[in-house]
């Protein structure tokens, strides 16, 4: 798959990582940030991307609420004010992690693979964001931190000729502004969890069923058939970590092992880790997430 021209100038491969000492199973993969190839260009992509993956939130906050756009209906007040620029600084930056996991699924070669897609972001499903912004909305008082979502992070999925899943691939991601050894060990530790299918799939095709289009209804069909399918018959979960910090080692070319697997990775399945070096992530999560003056 080639990848957009943003991504190939912005994020850089370093050619001095040594290969993993069996590169069928662990994956290690660095990016670091060109920064002066951070331009007008990779900003407006990424907004672009963080507002397609929260519409559904939106959608869903507008139908329950009956919400119309239009202007002479000024009685009716939009839900989705506020959502997601107002909420705190570390939540966006877990929502840019899991949505950047998904940008590097879509867009990087997995496990010999080039046609990862991810059907939908489950952000409609969390619930705690969006009583806190109502709590904003009626009182004012702005948000404080709040826990994340539970869940996987962000699942991508290959299908066969036949529309069928024949693998997952399920991505647990953490992003902090500097560097935390205990956020990579907590990544990874959730990453082996025994579940053979990743526990949300029912969390995308409920997303899925409200929508009309035939590739809604392809992956909402495709979903279903592997919730209810024996994981022994043509279907394989592998696992992706990704770490992205705004620190860059010291000693070292990376926080993570190149070489082998994080000791808190305790699955048996193919695991890849990626780690991303991204300079200023708190001014990068503000701009893209059109974050106000507070």
């Amino acid at each position: 798959m080639k990848k957009p021209q943003y991504l190939q100038d912005w994020l850089e491969t370093p050619c001095d990582i040594p290969l993993s000492t069996n590169p069928s199973h662990y994956i290690f993969r660095l990016l670091k940030e060109n920064h002066e190839c951070r331009n007008d260009k990779v900003i407006d992509e990424l907004k672009n991307i963080i507002q397609k993956a929260h519409e559904d939130a939106k959608r869903k906050l507008r139908r329950v609420a009956e919400f119309s756009l239009d202007p002479l209906e000024t009685k009716m007040k939009d839900p989705t004010i506020g959502y997601p620029e107002m909420l705190d600084i570390v939540t966006l930056q877990g929502y840019f992690g899991e949505i950047f996991a998904g940008v590097i699924a879509e867009n990087y070669d997995h496990f010999g693979e080039n046609s990862w897609e991810v059907p939908a972001y489950p952000f409609r499903f969390h619930n705690v964001a969006f009583s806190t912004l109502e709590n904003w909305r009626q009182t004012g008082k702005l948000p404080k931190r709040i826990p994340g979502r539970t869940g996987d992070d962000m699942l991508a999925f290959l299908k066969n000729k036949e529309g069928k899943i024949t693998r997952a691939l399920v991505c647990e991601a953490k992003c902090t502004r500097n560097h935390d050894s205990r956020l990579i060990s907590d990544v990874h530790k959730k990453a082996s969890s025994a579940n053979p299918k990743p526990v949300d799939l029912m969390n995308l095709i409920e997303i899925l069923r409200d929508y009309e289009d035939e590739d809604s209804k392809n992956w909402e069909n495709a979903l279903r058939e592997l919730y209810h399918r024996n994981v022994n018959e043509n279907y394989e979960r592998v696992d992706l970590v990704a770490y992205i910090c705004g620190k860059s080692p010291v000693r070292n070319l990376s926080h993570i092992s190149p070489e082998k697997p994080h000791d808190q990775y305790t699955a048996k399945r193919k695991l890849e880790a990626v780690e991303v070096h991204l300079k200023e992530i708190k001014e990068l999560v503000q701009t893209i997430y059109d974050v106000p003056s507070k």
